[in-house]
């Protein structure tokens, strides 16, 4: 019984970091990105789709982070639906996204 116990404990752990980690990468790309997009109307006229794609990131991480404050406690944040598969798919889209953006600096270098 201790065993097992402590098996389902090293899991949801492991699960946990794997989201924390996760997150910390999609909230780093975030503040990044929103920085450069809200912050600069040329960008937005530049690259509409980027723009486009990032205001959905935008408010679904927000969306995303809301739900996460509603719940005080770190384990409560793994019983979010879908949490680790929405970090890694927020994250693969601010990857094209700032793919795409650093294309778009580098031609105007």
């Amino acid at each position: 019984e201790f065993q097992e116990e402590g098996k389902l404990w090293e899991d949801r752990l492991t699960k946990l970091r794997g989201a924390f980690d996760t997150w910390v990468e999609v909230q780093r790309r975030w503040v990044y990105l929103e920085g450069i997009f809200f912050g600069s109307a040329d960008i937005k006229a530049q690259l509409p789709t980027e723009w486009s794609r990032f205001r959905n990131v935008d408010g679904e991480f927000i969306s995303l982070m809301r739900r996460v404050s509603n719940r005080p406690y770190a384990m409560e944040a793994l019983n979010i639906e879908n949490l680790q598969r929405t970090l890694e798919r927020l994250e693969s889209l601010m990857i094209v996204i700032q793919r795409a953006l650093g294309d778009y600096l580098a031609k105007q270098r």
